[in-house]
């Protein structure tokens, strides 16, 4: 075997050795979860050399250089962190907006709305790039395939999903097959897949070259509104309910693999961490679950809230856990060990329905329906900044991959870009 070159992730830090074994080039991850600004650059370059054959005595120095540009990047967002100001105002649709995406340069994004288009805007010109039609009902769900973000799926209250090039706006397939609207949608890490969750209590597994039906998840008593495919091989998927409970699937059958009971209420969100060994649920019963997902157990219930919590993020590197809730607050929760509540987030005057932290994690971005969002520290809980100006209530935000950009949608139909 024969070391041919470092790749860096960033978000979450890690490294890839690509390497040329008998003549076919393979590649290895290495994460690197708990890299900080306090790290040991050369305590680590020598922990990876003992541990791994590909890292020789040739390479070590490059390592080292490599793992300071990591080190480096999640030093960008100081004790006080970087301070946004309006960038762009996207007079989107005339119709109400329902959700929005960057994609993973922070050059672009989408915007889905109730008159049934999707439209993907140039972010550093603030001008819309193409249309996106073709569905008879109202665009609620939108995302980019990660990393290449070369195609865009949408859902639709018409009960199909649709797959487009975002370059030229072609469709180039329809999902059909679900009886109710489809509520959440997205592709798997390779791309390869896309999955549907419907009001029809189904989810589906779509082929997303072709555009065919591979399996239709059953077991559901209510809508399922959330579904998240594991981060890296992307051959599970997580979907929760309004029955209240979390069911984990294989995509290479059709049956499910276990159920995830506990909530007294509704499901709002549900997610993986980065490695996939936790799934997060958050319920309109107040409270907020951590599972086992390779035992199908709680490990445990989070509380605090007074109020349903409407979402629920990991951080990048799957350590943490953010909360959002109709009692105005947000809190981070420590996920690695002990599960303690690290940070309450109180200055929002009305409910907070989304939560996301930056990537490094030393931020989380709040929206709010006091028509503000706010960015907080997450080591003390303080407000950072106010990002103020719309004049609606704020239902979706999100950071750029590199988080430099910050976008907002509100229901004043605008979606503001802040670097």
């Amino acid at each position: 075997m024969k070391l041919l070159k470092f790749h860096l992730r960033y978000h979450p830090p890690g490294i890839t050795l690509e390497y040329l074994q008998k003549g076919i080039v393979k590649n290895r991850e290495i994460d690197l979860l708990d890299l900080n600004s306090e790290s040991d650059v050369k305590e680590i370059a020598l922990r990876l050399y003992q541990k791994e054959a590909l890292i020789t005595e040739e390479v070590k120095d490059q390592l080292e250089q490599c793992l300071d540009i990591l080190k480096k990047r999640t030093e960008h967002e100081g004790p006080s962190g970087k301070r946004f100001y309006i960038y762009k105002t996207l007079m989107t649709h005339v119709l109400p907006l329902t959700n929005v995406a960057f994609d993973k340069t922070g050059n672009r994004c989408l915007s889905g709305s109730y008159d049934r288009t999707c439209k993907v805007w140039d972010v550093e010109a603030g001008t819309e790039l193409k249309t996106l039609s073709g569905h008879q009902n109202v665009v609620y769900s939108v995302g980019f395939n990660f990393p290449a973000c070369n195609r865009v799926l949408t859902g639709s209250f018409d009960k199909s999903a649709r797959i487009w090039d975002p370059e030229t706006g072609e469709c180039l397939a329809t999902l059909w097959g679900h009886r109710g609207e489809v509520v959440a949608c997205q592709f798997n890490a390779k791309g390869d897949l896309a999955a549907t969750a419907s009001m029809d209590n189904t989810a589906k597994l779509f082929d997303a070259r072709t555009g065919g039906e591979i399996h239709t998840y059953n077991g559901h008593t209510a809508e399922v509104i959330a579904l998240q495919f594991d981060p890296n091989e992307g051959q599970r998927l997580i979907t929760g309910s309004f029955d209240g409970t979390i069911s984990l699937w294989d995509t290479r059958v059709e049956d499910r693999v276990s159920v995830l009971r506990g909530h007294d209420g509704e499901i709002s969100n549900v997610q993986f961490n980065w490695d996939s060994s936790l799934v997060g649920s958050s319920s309109l019963d107040g409270s907020a679950k951590l599972w086992d997902a390779r035992q199908s157990s709680c490990l445990a219930t989070v509380s605090g809230h007074t109020d349903e919590v409407l979402d629920i993020c990991f951080d990048w590197a799957g350590q943490r856990m953010a909360t959002a809730s109709s009692d105005c607050s947000a809190r981070v929760y420590d996920v690695k060990s002990d599960f303690k509540e690290l940070a309450v987030m109180k200055g929002h005057r009305g409910e907070v329905s989304k939560v996301c932290f930056s990537p490094a994690g030393g931020c989380l971005l709040t929206a709010s329906a006091d028509r503000s969002s706010r960015v907080w520290n997450t080591n003390t809980g303080n407000c950072i900044q106010v990002l103020s100006g719309h004049q609606g209530e704020i239902f979706s935000c999100a950071f750029s991959y590199a988080g430099d950009a910050i976008i907002t949608a509100s229901k004043d139909n605008t979606c503001r870009i802040w670097r």
